[in-house]
This record gives C-alpha cells, structure tokens and sequence, in this order.
C-alpha cells in the first residue's frame, strides 16, 4: 500500500507519497520525492486539493517511476477529517485503516496523540485498533519482549519534549535514540560543539525517565586509581583501610552514569574503564585491602553516556582511543536548524522574535565560517542565549551580540577576524 497526497507545485498538479513510508527492499528505489509519478489522475482530481488517498497497489515499471494502481484507490482524509468509507468491505478497510494508523503513528507530523484522534473518526465505519497491540507497554524493570516496536514504545511511554518542556530543541530520532539506548543499557557517546547542549540534554533524558544520574567529570582527573577505585586511608587505629571512590558506588547505582568530557581524561583512566563498559560489565579493583571487594560488578540497568567536544580548536583533548570508541554508540550532535534555535532563545529569554532571528542568523554565518576555516570559533548555542539576554536586559541586538561574542576572536593586522565579525553583524 501507499499513501499519496494532492499538491499544486509551481502551477503543475501534482501526487506525491507521503513522506517516511516504508517500502519493500526489492522497490526502494533512490529519492521518492524525485519520482516520475503516473496513475489515475481523474480520479485524484475528483476531489479537492491536499486530499490524502491511500492506494493498495503501485509498481516501479523503471527505477525513477512511480505508477499508481487504479484499483480500490480510497479517498481518505482531507484536512483533518474523514470521507464516508460505508461502501467498502470491512476486511479491506481494516488492512488499509492499519496501514495508516501505522504510519501517524509513526510519522512526526502526526504521532500518536493524533492518531488515535483520526482513529475514532474511522470507528463510525467499523474500524477497531488494536493498541495495546500496535503500542506495547514496558513495566519498569522488566525485559523488553522480543518483537516489541521499541521506537514506538518510547513515543507513548516518553514522548519528545518540547521547548515548553526543558527550554531547548530536542530533536526526535535523537531523542528516540538516547531513550532506547537507555532502555537497552547501551553506552552512548555525544559527541559535538561546546554549548551544544550534550549535558542539558542527557540530565532531562535522567529526569524524564526517572533515573538517578551521577556525574563524573573525566576532564579533572589527575589521579585517576584515586579518582576511579579510591585511596588507602589510616584509620584511629592505624591500619590502613580503603575507602572507594564515589565512582564504584555510581556504577552500582541502576542509573545513569555521565562520563563528561571523556576525550579530556588520560589514558589511565579509559584502561580502568574498559571491562566496565564492555560485555565483562566488572570494575576490577586490585590496589583494595585484601578484605575488602575486589571486583565491583556494574549494575544491570546502569547506563553509561559520555560526551565529548572533538575538535582540534578545543586544547587539552585527547584523541579519542579506537578501543574505547568501539564500546560506545557515538551519536553527534549539531547546531539546532535556525527556526528551533530562535524558538529557544524566544522561549527561555522572552526576547522578540525579530530580535532572536538576527542573534541566530549571526551566529550561523560565523559557524558556516568557522566550518570553512575563515573564522577560529564557532558560536554555541550559549553565546546566542547569552546575547539575548542582555538584550531582554535593554541592550541594543548589535552591541549585545558583539560584546557576546567579539571576545572569541583575535584582532590583528590587515583583515583581522573581529573585522569579519563586524562585517557579519553589520550585514543582519
């Protein structure tokens, strides 16, 4: 099956497939939105403009065209409301109706909120959803079944957060992904841009599902047998006693375990970590008294995420070891799309949206700079929140940008950066 919407582009009338559907291996076939799409277009133009149709049948009869089938093709929906679909045989409407739930469910345009909502619309024609079925629920520390659509799972039981939620973008498939890793007792590692937001992130991620999250900062490791294992102490008696690290307990804990700034830590302190976080799951402790617990076994559900900012412009970083990467899924973070940054900076400042637009659209051109090595920084989110702040404390939007982030770069002779970033701020 496939579902396909009506469109006017440029002034061509025009079917398209909506967006995400999955189709079989065999007819996957490059980028559907480039598809030569033919079929019964009297039929679509029958009814009007944006009409959501779902068709049964459709084949490729060359690898850039889309031919849809005549056959049984079904006018379902148009502008968040329900044709008359009596006149078609109950068995039929049912696998049609499932493919379609399956898809909102699915699709970040409607999610599952919105799928049942259309989904009552189809009862009045027989239709029954199964949900329990379609959205297994998890019990807290139970298994996860085998054959269970984890992704959708997630979606019901921790739905994405919004910017009204934790005061910045999130953006789903991450945001599924952190979730199910959790879920999974997966190490994760993210990696990108300072200010980025990587620590933000992974402390809602703690506190949306309900796990106790432990920090151990890898940068300010000196010692790290002291710092990862513990120390031998005196005691009134004078013997010597270990005392282990708060890091052994934090491993024993079920929660989550944030390795922050894990390219920063020296390579003593990766070689502690690595039966930990792979399949042994033990921290061996062989400098402990011998009376005291010399092999600390990892919780089940403890989860390690680490991040790290990777980059030759970040000093005092290390490159990160093939052995210890390889124990992790590395997930990379980027600058938020620049509608979902103004929408922070909106939100958590109360500036205005103008004001926010300019901020932001300064920042992208230096990191587009940045990225092309004419500049030496980028701008983080930080800076752009740091700049709309002082201007929702009366500041005038050049003068607050500028002194934000003027001090990220160095003056010079002939054309210096701070004159490009004069440039830059002078043009928005």
């Amino acid at each position: 099956m496939i579902l396909l919407q009506t469109t006017i582009e440029g002034t061509s009338y025009q079917v398209r497939p909506l967006k995400g559907q999955a189709f079989e291996k065999t007819l996957t076939v490059g980028n559907m939105e480039d598809m030569r799409i033919t079929g019964p277009i009297p039929e679509f133009a029958k009814f009007p403009l944006g009409t959501l149709f779902i068709a049964p049948g459709y084949d490729f009869p060359d690898p850039d065209h889309l031919n849809i089938h005549a056959e049984n093709l079904t006018n379902l929906m148009f502008n968040g409301s329900v044709f008359p679909l009596s006149h078609i045989a109950t068995e039929t409407l049912t696998k049609m109706l499932d493919y379609f739930v399956d898809y909102m469910i699915d699709s970040p345009e409607y999610g599952i909120e919105k799928a049942k909502e259309i989904a009552t619309q189809f009862e009045a024609y027989g239709y029954t959803c199964d949900w329990a079925a379609k959205i297994p629920t998890l019990e807290s520390g139970s298994a996860i079944p085998s054959g269970t659509n984890l992704k959708r799972t997630i979606a019901a039981t921790y739905p994405v957060p919004t910017v009204a939620d934790c005061g910045f973008h999130i953006d789903p498939d991450m945001w599924f992904l952190l979730v199910r890793n959790v879920l999974r007792g997966e190490n994760t590692l993210l990696t990108g841009p300072t200010g980025s937001g990587k620590t933000e992130l992974i402390s809602h991620l703690a506190r949306v599902m309900g796990r106790e999250m432990s920090t151990q900062d890898m940068g300010t490791l000196q010692d790290a047998q002291s710092a990862l294992l513990g120390v031998h102490r005196l005691n009134k008696e004078g013997h010597s006693e270990f005392e282990y690290a708060p890091f052994v307990a934090n491993i024993k804990s079920g929660g989550i375990v944030l390795l922050d700034e894990i390219n920063r830590a020296p390579m003593a302190a990766n070689n502690i970590m690595f039966p930990c976080l792979d399949k042994r799951r033990y921290l061996p402790i062989d400098i402990a008294c011998a009376d005291a617990e010399r092999r600390v076994e990892v919780h089940a559900e403890t989860c390690f995420i680490g991040t790290a900012n990777l980059g030759a412009e970040y000093s005092g970083t290390n490159a990160l070891d093939r052995a210890l990467l390889d124990r992790f899924f590395i997930i990379e973070l980027d600058y938020p799309l620049e509608q979902d940054e103004i929408r922070v900076l909106v939100s958590r400042t109360g500036v205005e949206e103008r004001q926010a637009t300019a901020i932001v659209k300064v920042a992208n051109e230096i990191r587009k700079q940045n990225k092309d090595q004419d500049l030496s920084n980028g701008i983080s989110v930080r800076h752009t929140l740091q700049a709309a702040n002082l201007i929702a404390d009366g500041f005038d939007v050049s003068k607050a940008i500028l002194q934000t982030i003027m001090p990220l770069f160095e003056d010079g002779i002939g054309v210096s950066e701070r004159s490009k970033v004069m440039s830059i701020v002078s043009a928005f």
